[in-house]
This record gives C-alpha cells, structure tokens and sequence, in this order.
C-alpha cells in the first residue's frame, strides 16, 4: 500500500491553494492532489467550458494574492469580466509555477476514507482509467472538493417515454451542437447558471421556455457590475469593512468588532438600520434591472430578501442587455413545477420541450 504524507482531494481553486502552500513549507513531504476530472480547475476544468462561459468578477477579484492575473499575460483588460479558458490557464499556470502541477493525479476518485485509530486515513481511490480500486494510506487528508462539483439531476415522471434529451448545464460543452439544431429548449432553473443558459440559446434565436420551480426559492438575484447612484463596484463593496457589519455572518465576529456587531444584529435599533441597509440596496438593483417594464421580465423579480442573497447573487455580465433579449419575446418564463413529462415533447402545464437543459 503506498503511503503519502499529505493528500488533498480536488483540483480546484482550494486544493490547488493547499497544495501550494503545503509543497513550500514542507517540501520533503510526499503529497499527491486526487482529482476525478482529466484536468485540473475543478467547475472551471476543461470539460466544463462550454463557448461563452465568463466569470461574474472582472479582472483583479478572482485570483490568488499571491499569483496576480496580469493583463500582459492573461490578455484580460480592467473592467472585463474573464474568459472560462483564461481561468482554467490561469489555475494551470498557477499550479506549474509553485511545481504542483505533477503532484495531480488525474481521473482519480477518493470513493472513501477511513480514519484509522493510530492516526491518519487508508483512502479507496478509483483510477478511472482502467477501473480498478487502490488503497493510500494518507497521514494528513484535505478535502476540498467544492460545492458545485456534483451536478443534481432531478428525475421527473414520464421521463423514460419522453424523446427529448435531458442534460445539466455541466455538461452544455457536449451539447453545443445544440446551438445548431435545437429549434426549443426548456431551462429548468433560477440560478444564475440558468440565466446563463438562457441567454446562450435566445441569443442564437432558439426559443427558450424558462421554468422556474414555484415551490421553489424563485429567481436568483442577478445584478449589474455598479451598484448604487455613485455607481460602485458591487464586488468591492465586500471589501469595505463597515459594510461587512450588516451580513448576518457566522463568524464575523472574528474580526474583532463584537460589540459593534452585537449592536448592528442584537439591537431593535441596529437590526432596524441593517434592515433598511439591505432594503436600499435591493431596492437599487430592482430598480437599475427594470423589472417591471415587461409582463415576462416582472417573473424575473427575486423573492428573496437580498440580506440573505449569501454567494447566489449572480452579475449581469452579458454582451447585450439580458432584460432586453427576454423582452424580444424568444424568452417565456413559466413560474410552475414540472409535473410531468410526455412522448409528445411536453412537460408541466403543457408547453413544448424539444431539450431539457437542468440548472439546479
């Protein structure tokens, strides 16, 4: 049985990090970084870059402090909102340049880890290659296998009769001849991926039935890059520490100002003010969004209070105006529950499904 020092589960954002940091302070160790994809990145591997695909950050928030994503090298311009592909060289080149990158082991799967009584893990691990299981024995384990890499694919009834081909966003990349001869698409979802897909398909004159689920949590809230009548940028905003005091934040007291947080949250007075902090703040984006300017655009409103919005707030970070292409009318959004689904290319209240794309 080989046996390793360290072994961190996942090539994305968080384990390329730990293996950085764990590679400079212990170089002698022997560390290995388990990843099932063929390539690194984790949502941003290579089999996940669908054409268009562009992070909600613009250049200078989503990179390490220590590895700056420099126009020079990366070809991304200030205010420009960053490529998929540029993101997944920019991890690659990240990993080689602190000498991780050979530490990965591709198409590798940590199926299971048992914590052994005299210390550390024996880990089964799928080399899916060839198909076959091996035992490590691990002294450290880091798991940082994210949020977002397990797709949820919702089983419908009817779905065995039903023609259509039904797939997740995840797997848009080996779908896109789509583009090409889909006449209709149905995206079930409110996230800010389903945004995405359903710009993707109304941009390219496919029509879109949009279904987000009724007894659901509704639309995401999605809003510009600038925010408020000084037009700030919305990602720096998180960056200022005052305004950190009105997020309901687990452990924000870690930054030292508990008693100013008791106030702001423990407070009939404080819980009034971050109230109408965040009641200002939706109420800019519901404005700017101009949600009541068309009957299909209002089912886009979110339902949500935006204080509660956490890492669901999506940005609009399109070519063209996204309220726009829904208002040319390839867009209808249905605020229902699939019921079911039919040989004749219908789900739920009746409306016609050529695909069904999944956005959970």
């Amino acid at each position: 049985m080989e046996t390793l020092d360290v072994v961190i589960v996942g090539a994305g954002w968080a384990g390329l990090a730990a293996a950085k940091i764990r590679h400079q302070l212990h170089p002698e160790e022997s560390l290995a970084v388990f990843d099932s994809a063929a390539t690194l990145g984790g949502t941003w591997a290579k089999h996940r870059l669908y054409t268009g695909l562009k992070t909600n950050n613009m250049l200078g928030t989503y990179q390490y402090p220590d590895f700056p994503m420099d126009t020079e090298t990366f070809g991304v311009k200030p205010g420009q909102h960053i490529p998929g592909q540029t993101v997944h060289r920019y991890l690659e080149t990240y990993a080689r340049h602190f000498d991780t990158y050979d530490k990965i082991r591709f198409e590798h799967k940590v199926e299971t880890a048992e914590h052994q009584e005299n210390g550390g893990w024996i880990l089964t691990v799928r080399d899916i290659k060839i198909g076959d299981n091996i035992k490590i024995r691990a002294k450290r384990l880091v798991l940082a296998t994210g949020l977002t890499s397990e797709p949820f694919l919702p089983i419908f009834e009817g779905q065995e009769v039903f023609e259509a081909p039904i797939f997740h966003g995840k797997d848009l990349r080996n779908h896109e001849n789509t583009y090409e001869t889909a006449k209709s698409v149905t995206v079930f979802g409110g996230t800010k991926s389903a945004w995405d897909m359903v710009y993707l398909y109304a941009t390219k004159g496919i029509r879109v039935n949009w279904v987000i689920r009724e007894s659901g949590h509704g639309p995401a809230w999605n809003a510009p890059p600038y925010v408020t009548p000084f037009k700030k940028w919305l990602e720096k905003l998180a960056h200022i520490r005052m305004l950190t005091w009105f997020s309901p934040c687990s452990w924000g007291a870690a930054d030292g100002y508990v008693k100013t947080r008791n106030f702001y949250h423990g407070t009939f007075i404080g819980r009034a003010i971050v109230d109408k902090f965040w009641s200002i703040l939706g109420k800019d984006v519901i404005t700017l969004n101009k949600y009541d300017s068309h009957p299909e655009t209002a089912k886009l409103k979110p339902w949500s209070n935006a204080m509660f919005v956490a890492t669901s707030i999506g940005i609009l970070n399109y070519e063209k105006d996204f309220f726009e292409v829904v208002k040319e009318g390839l867009v209808k959004i249905h605020i229902a529950d699939i019921e079911r689904l039919s040989s004749s290319h219908r789900c739920g209240r009746g409306q016609a499904c050529r695909w069904i794309l999944c956005r959970s």
